[in-house]
């Protein structure tokens, strides 16, 4: 069960540091275009999901410290 509690506490830290990140980012390095918005709209057939990849590796991420946590903790007790 702690290997649990540490799995979802660490996620949802991780996940909220990635999502304030990946915004930071985004915001930083985005750069209107002004000749778009007069022409005609396209349409993208490839699209990039950040809060999908931010999501995955926030998950990596928890999982290998969880694992790192329960193995330091069933090392201490032998």
């Amino acid at each position: 069960m702690k290997n649990y509690a540490v799995f979802i506490g660490s996620f949802i830290v991780l996940l909220f540091a990635f999502q304030i990140v990946s915004g930071l980012f985004l915001t930083l390095t985005y750069v209107p275009e002004t000749s778009r918005h007069f022409s005609s709209s396209t349409v993208s057939i490839f699209s990039f999901s950040y809060p999908f990849l931010s999501a995955t590796i926030a998950a990596t991420v928890a999982f290998i410290i969880s694992k790192k946590v329960c193995k330091v903790k069933k090392s201490t007790y032998k």
